[in-house]
């Protein structure tokens, strides 16, 4: 079983994947689900496999029960052409923890030698919006990526967390990079961000994920939101106001 070890932290790799510069993914459970909701919808539907995941003391010890198995909570999966690699975690790391794990992961990446390096994350806001749910950040070529697929470039834009230390490292070791981020609702799913996300996936990178089904949760959600506001509305307006008093 081969280790790709930094400090305290590895990669441990559980079967050999034939990669052929991927495409690499990436999210992480810290700002916002958004990103880890869009990479478990790209799994199932590209019937990517599981190859390795990373062990160390900085990850909470939880064991997830994934596709009918138990599984460790941060895990490296791949498709069967060695197009695309997908790291994810259905935890938070311990803060502690960030630089080295992303040192394993950026050494790991370096050796690979990724087209590109996706960080996908949810950008969180208050309440329901309509629009544009899709912006990119990242470095020259990502860039006119973006701009060549009409995804507006984000005016700012800040990337904690685990995503943004993977980042930092990655840039240290030249390595081309990008980042999506979907706008979303704070506090509740919103399929509508992960659609976006996967249709800005399939436009910049030439996959074939398929949107049906998040189409039709999308229509749902929107329709179900739409008659809560509309109840909410007439509860507002239907409230008896209170007597006037004069003095």
């Amino acid at each position: 079983m081969p280790v790709h070890s930094s400090m305290t932290s590895s990669m441990v790799v559980l079967k050999e994947a034939k990669l052929k510069q991927p495409i690499v993914f990436m999210s992480f459970l810290d700002n916002s689900a958004i990103g880890v909701m869009t990479l478990k919808y790209v799994i199932e539907n590209l019937k990517m496999s599981q190859f390795a995941h990373i062990s160390s003391p900085y990850i909470p010890p939880v064991t997830v029960f994934v596709a009918g198995k138990l599984r460790h909570p941060f895990r490296l999966y791949s498709d069967l052409e060695g197009k695309y690699c997908i790291v994810i975690s259905d935890i938070p790391v311990y803060p502690e923890g960030y630089y080295e794990i992303s040192n394993v992961i950026s050494d790991w990446l370096k050796q690979i030698n990724p087209r590109i390096v996706v960080n996908i994350d949810g950008f969180p806001v208050d309440s329901i919006v309509d629009g544009q749910r899709i912006f990119g950040v990242g470095d020259k070529n990502a860039i006119s990526m973006l701009q060549q697929n009409k995804i507006p470039l984000a005016q700012s834009a800040l990337i904690t967390g685990m995503g943004g230390a993977i980042l930092n490292e990655s840039i240290l070791r030249k390595l081309p990079l990008m980042s999506l981020l979907a706008v979303t609702v704070e506090g509740i799913p919103d399929p509508a961000a992960v659609l976006a996300a996967v249709e800005a996936m399939n436009s910049l990178f030439g996959m074939k994920i398929e949107t049906g089904p998040l189409k039709e949760t999308t229509s749902k959600y929107h329709e179900e939101m739409k008659r809560i506001m509309d109840d909410y509305a007439k509860m507002q307006s239907g409230e008896k106001k209170p007597d006037t008093m004069y003095a």
